[in-house]
C-alpha cells in the first residue's frame, strides 16, 4: 500500500515536471504554489478520481483532475488578449442632445430674453443711429426732427429709396431740409395730430401694395389742417417714410 502511494507521488512529480503550470507569485517573501491539471483516465498514474479532485503533495504542490487539459494559447492569441486588456474604453455618445451613454442629457441653454430695440442710438463720436419697426416710430422720428431742427439723421436713414433717390436728383438733403422748414408749422400740426390718433377714428389705414400702407387722416372735422397723408413702406428690415402730402 506504502508502495503504491509513493509511487504515485512519484509519477505525479513527474507530471508537475513535464506540464505546462500555472505558477502563482504572491511577491516577494511568500509561498511558492504549484498546481498541475492532469487529464482523467491517467490509469497507470492511479488517479481515477472524479473530476475537480484535488490531491495535495508533500512539497505543496496541487494536481487537480479535470477531464480535458487547457490548450495552450497562441503567440497570436496571448497578443490579442494583452491588447483587449490594454484597450481604452471609448466613451459612447448618443444623438442630440450629445451626452454620454446611460448620463441624462445636457440642459438645454436657456434662452436669451430678447433685446429691446433702441429706436435712437448716440454715438461717442455725436453719429446717431435712428430705428424703426413700426409706422409709429417713422412718425416719432420725422416728429423730432422738424421739432428739433434736426433733419440729417432722418434724411439718411429714415426716407426710403424712392423718395431718397428723388430728392437727391432735385439736390440732395439741403432741398429736403428746405422743404422741411419751409412747412415746419403745418408738419408739426400734422405730425401730432396723426400720432394722437393713430389707432383712432380720424386715422384710416390703406394698403397701397404688399410692403407699403397709407395712413389718410380725415379732414371731415379738421378743415385747418394742410397735410393728410403719409405713407410707409417696409424695406431693408425696417419701416421707411415714403410719402407726405
Amino acid at each position: 500500500m506504502t508502495f503504491h502511494v509513493r509511487t504515485t507521488e512519484f509519477f505525479l512529480h513527474l507530471i508537475i515536471i513535464a506540464l505546462t503550470s500555472a505558477i502563482t507569485f504572491c511577491g516577494f517573501g511568500c509561498e511558492q504554489t504549484k498546481t498541475v491539471h492532469v487529464k482523467r483516465g491517467a490509469g497507470m498514474l492511479g488517479l481515477e478520481g472524479a473530476i475537480g479532485q484535488d490531491t495535495v503533495l508533500e512539497d505543496g504542490s496541487h494536481v487537480i483532475v479535470v477531464d480535458e487539459l487547457p490548450k495552450k494559447k497562441t503567440a497570436t492569441e496571448k497578443a490579442a488578449a494583452e491588447k483587449k486588456s490594454n484597450k481604452v474604453a471609448v466613451p459612447v455618445y448618443t444623438t442630440p442632445p450629445y451626452s454620454l451613454a446611460g448620463q441624462p442629457p445636457a440642459p438645454a441653454p436657456k434662452k436669451e430674453p430678447p433685446k429691446e430695440l433702441k429706436l435712437r442710438e448716440e454715438e461717442r463720436d455725436g453719429s446717431i443711429t435712428l430705428r424703426a419697426a413700426m409706422p409709429e416710430h417713422v412718425m416719432a422720428h420725422f416728429l423730432e426732427a422738424v421739432k428739433n431742427h434736426e433733419y440729417g439723421p432722418f434724411y439718411s436713414q429714415m426716407l426710403s429709396d424712392e423718395a431718397h433717390q428723388a430728392y437727391e436728383r432735385a439736390g440732395g438733403e439741403a432741398v429736403f431740409v428746405e422743404w422741411a422748414e419751409k412747412n415746419r408749422k403745418d408738419l408739426l400740426v400734422f405730425l401730432n395730430r396723426m400720432g394722437s390718433n393713430w389707432s383712432g377714428s380720424e386715422v384710416v389705414t390703406e394698403r397701397v401694395s404688399a410692403l407699403r400702407m397709407r395712413y389718410r387722416l380725415d379732414r371731415r372735422n379738421l378743415p385747418d389742417i394742410r397735410f393728410e397723408v403719409i405713407e410707409i413702406i417696409n424695406e431693408h428690415g425696417g419701416v421707411r417714410l415714403a410719402l407726405v402730402r
